[in-house]
């Protein structure tokens, strides 16, 4: 029986000594927003609620996007990404191969807006 309580304290003790010290520190981010990047990039050919759509679909399918914002009134598109999956060349060839400019590369393929046509 002594034993057994010698063998607890020493177990314990060695538990509460490697808990010693270890305490949260707030400065450090435990999640992947440190990861976190934003991006904007201005779409002029960008007309409608079906353009935001498009856009937002397409962004959507590449892998690390954490969120998107297509705003046709501002002709704006904003998303934040994980940079350790994605980085902003894909997410505009992205926006590209959908059919929509942005102010540094253009559309091969553009898109069939009803808007354009009036």
């Amino acid at each position: 029986m002594k034993k057994l309580f010698l063998l607890v304290i020493l177990l314990f003790s060695v538990f509460l000594l490697n808990s010693c010290g270890k305490k949260n520190n707030p400065d450090v981010k435990t999640n992947d927003e440190s990861k976190v990047e934003s991006v904007e990039f201005k779409c002029q050919n960008m007309h409608c609620s079906g353009c935001e759509e498009t856009i937002t679909n397409e962004v959507k399918k590449l892998d690390g996007i954490k969120e998107i914002n297509a705003d046709a009134k501002s002709k704006t598109v904003k998303v934040s990404y994980y940079k350790d999956k994605t980085n902003k060349t894909e997410i505009e060839k992205t926006i590209n191969s959908a059919g929509y400019d942005t102010e540094t590369s253009k559309s091969e393929n553009k898109h069939n807006c009803d808007m354009e046509q009036k």
